[in-house]
């Protein structure tokens, strides 16, 4: 009998625990579920409002978008687009335009080897009796051809010519003329039926032409500078220094390629002026060098590929 009471205590014990844990519990979870739902909420309050507020960028963005095609469509940004295009193709014949002034620039000053003062120096150093009927000047070589009454004026003039100190060497041939064999009228003679034609060869001192300029190289270089020029001996050395960049309007170039009367020097060479930061050489006849330069920015994006 005291047995069975007690189990029945026990009982109650245990029913009590069980209801007093499951009642703790009920109260924790009644606490903690406000927090959630408030949680929750916030969660997707926040959503929605971050929703919202993409949504209409995104709504003013297509209407940007949508106001651009419009704007682009029109006939008058056709008619915009249209004149870029035409100035693109007169810029690029200007640029062509300006390549060809400038090579033809370049070949003047190659073929000005000497000054009109050479010109005047041949003229007054002539006797009186003799004229001059032919002068020529290329590369530095001079060919006077005349005529006069003596040959003593003809071999005069030849020493005056080589006392002027333009010529580094003078070479003459002095013939004999009838005039009355070559056809001219006798009654224009002032004194003689015959008369003596001389050519002067000459070789003029320091008439060797070194020109340069810089371009930038493409399919129509760009002049960036006018056409250099200065005259040098036979065997005296030019030197062109500070080539492998050039600032030009705020921009810096980088040098690409080195041609000489027309052709680029090989890779070795190159190579040689780029360590010496300067092109130099001997001269034996006229030399056109052409510096072709690329921009530092396009320059450092072909390394990078």
């Amino acid at each position: 009998m005291s047995f069975a009471k007690s189990k029945n205590e026990f009982s109650k014990k245990d029913m009590n625990f069980f209801s007093e844990f499951s009642s703790g519990a009920s109260q924790q979870i009644s606490s903690v579920f406000p927090i959630f739902l408030l949680f929750t909420v916030l969660i997707l309050g926040i959503t929605l409002i971050v929703w919202i507020v993409c949504g209409v960028k995104s709504m003013k963005a297509q209407d940007k978008i949508d106001e651009i095609r419009a704007e682009m469509n029109s006939p008058e940004y056709q008619e915009r687009l249209s004149r870029k295009d035409k100035s693109q193709v007169e810029v690029e014949d200007l640029r062509e335009y300006h390549y060809v002034v400038s090579s033809l620039d370049t070949k003047v000053a190659d073929k000005s080897s000497s000054s009109v003062n050479t010109l005047v120096q041949c003229k007054d150093a002539l006797p009186n009796d003799a004229y001059l009927t032919k002068y020529h000047d290329e590369d530095g070589i001079v060919e006077i051809t005349g005529q006069t009454l003596f040959r003593e004026s003809a071999y005069n003039y030849g020493k005056k010519l080589d006392e002027t100190g333009l010529f580094s060497f003078v070479k003459d041939v002095i013939t004999i003329e009838d005039p009355i064999e070559t056809g001219y009228d006798k009654s224009s003679l002032m004194f003689a039926n015959v008369q003596y034609q001389f050519t002067y060869t000459c070789t003029l001192k320091g008439h060797f032409t070194v020109t340069h300029a810089s371009f930038i190289n493409g399919t129509t270089p760009t002049p960036l500078t006018p056409v250099y020029s200065e005259s040098k001996k036979a065997g005296e050395e030019y030197n062109i220094e500070k080539v492998n960049t050039i600032v030009v309007d705020g921009v810096t170039y980088n040098l690409d390629t080195v041609k000489i009367d027309g052709t680029a020097v090989d890779a070795a060479d190159f190579n040689i002026i780029k360590s010496n930061d300067c092109v130099s050489g001997r001269v034996a006849s006229n030399v056109n060098i052409e510096l072709m330069y690329v921009s530092a920015e396009e320059d450092s994006n072909g390394g990078e590929s």
